[in-house]
């Protein structure tokens, strides 16, 4: 039952234990009155035989008057008597002496229990002397008392438990909805949930469901997250293929009638570049960060680059220029870095006028890549944009305004810095920073500890 409704579950287990509660406080009640009854009965007899020991102490040795005496007050009470004084026996009128002069023959005093044919009687037996005599005396009743005003307490007991049955009905049908409440909020979220009108679980929920609810949350939140890196990856991987195709395209568009060997040995290394590009990509969407066994010879990699873009404008000038003490490698990834220098420079060539500068130098902090053109540049409330995924400044040229999103991923995964700032060839320049130190020098280290 309750694996098809908590509330119809608990509801019809409590409602019968209800029901099974309120005939047990019934008959609890109907004994205790019984007790209640039969304890008044017996008071009442103790009292009666107390006022007939004290008549016959004071009549004594007048019996006869104290018979009669005894008679009169038979008629008030509605009580039978008898009594022994010595070896002589007085029985009031009424009295079945088979039934009461066995109780006259003991002597310990109290409550006396007598059995007339289908009635219970009650009778009371005291004991004492009068003139050195031995007196038992027994007062008993001589039918089952018909307690009408009990009856009627009886009655309106059993209405009343009755209509507090109701209420208690009506207090557990409350109890188990507001207990159940929050389920019916959780299950309203997971509606609103699935329709798309929330995105997550409503975390103020009672102590028991906040251990469910914040592991749903947190495994929705794993979802989106690699749902949302697969979405990025698969958008970089897109825009990673571009450059190598451009530049294969570039040659394949030529005018030449052929394609010469060296063409034909250079168009096989971009397509290996870009299916060196695949991997990569794909391996990022589960890797992140810079990894401390991988090095990549950055000024022969940042040379092969600028020949890279340099046929796909063949119009400017890209001028490389490292500056001297310049590590051959570096500890970061050769795709990563391909990424960035590749991403940058293509950007320089498209808004370049005629030359684009690229600079490679070391500092404290790490290794400086550097990137200068002498195009129109950006105005300073604009730069923030240019890192905004999916953003263009200029909305009429090519592009998905990706290529300086993914430089920033790449360089926050390595704690570097990107800036951008006025070049002193008029247009934009940008700085990035790689955090770390050259290759040789962890040899050395590790040498040299």
């Amino acid at each position: 039952m309750f694996r098809r409704s908590i509330r119809l579950g608990l509801l019809a287990s409590l409602m019968p234990l209800s029901f099974l509660v309120m005939l047990a406080v019934w008959f609890g009640h109907e004994a205790l009155l019984e007790q209640f009854s039969r304890d008044v009965r017996q008071d009442m007899l103790a009292q009666e035989s107390d006022q007939l020991q004290n008549l016959l102490t004071n009549s004594y040795p007048d019996t006869v008057r104290a018979i009669k005496s005894i008679e009169s007050l038979e008629f008030v009470f509605q009580h039978a008597f008898a009594f022994r004084i010595g070896q002589t026996l007085y029985f009031s009128a009424g009295v079945d002496k088979e039934i009461m002069s066995p109780l006259l023959s003991e002597k310990t005093p109290g409550v006396v229990y007598i059995k007339s044919g289908q009635r219970s009687l009650i009778g009371y037996r005291r004991t004492f002397r009068t003139n050195r005599l031995p007196v038992v005396l027994v007062v008993a009743e001589t039918q089952t008392p018909h307690l009408a005003g009990w009856e009627r307490v009886h009655v309106s007991i059993a209405i009343l438990s009755v209509l507090l049955l109701i209420v208690l009905w009506c207090v557990i049908f409350l109890a188990v909805h507001l207990a159940l409440s929050p389920v019916s909020r959780v299950r309203n979220d997971l509606a609103d949930l699935h329709s798309g009108r929330r995105a997550r679980l409503h975390n103020t929920v009672p102590q028991e469901f906040s251990g469910l609810v914040n592991g749903f949350n947190r495994l929705l939140e794993t979802l989106d997250d690699r749902l949302e890196r697969s979405r990025r990856t698969i958008a970089n991987l897109s825009h990673s293929v571009k450059t190598p195709l451009a530049s294969v395209l570039a040659v394949l568009e030529a005018d030449s009638s052929h394609i010469s060997p060296d063409d034909r040995i250079y168009m096989i290394k971009q397509l290996r570049s870009l299916h060196k590009t695949l991997d990569s990509q794909m391996r990022r969407g589960d890797v992140s960060g810079p990894q401390i066994s991988r090095s990549t010879q950055v000024v022969v990699l940042t040379e092969d680059l600028v020949d890279l873009v340099g046929r796909m404008f063949p119009q400017k000038q890209f001028r490389f220029s490292p500056k001297p003490g310049v590590p051959l490698k570096w500890q970061v990834d050769e795709q990563d870095f391909s990424e960035v220098a590749g991403n940058l420079l293509e950007n320089a060539g498209k808004w370049s006028l005629s030359a684009v500068d690229l600079a490679l130098s070391t500092s404290t902090e790490g290794l400086n890549l550097s990137i200068s053109d002498d195009g129109p540049g950006i105005q300073e409330e604009d730069r923030e944009r240019l890192l905004e995924r999916w953003v263009r400044l200029d909305e009429q040229g090519s592009g998905y305004g990706l290529g300086l999103s993914i430089v920033k991923e790449i360089v926050d995964r390595y704690e570097g810095r990107l800036e951008f700032s006025e070049s002193s060839l008029g247009g934009l320049q940008v700085n990035v920073l790689f955090p770390g130190q050259a290759v040789e020098e962890c040899e050395n280290a590790r040498r040299f500890p």
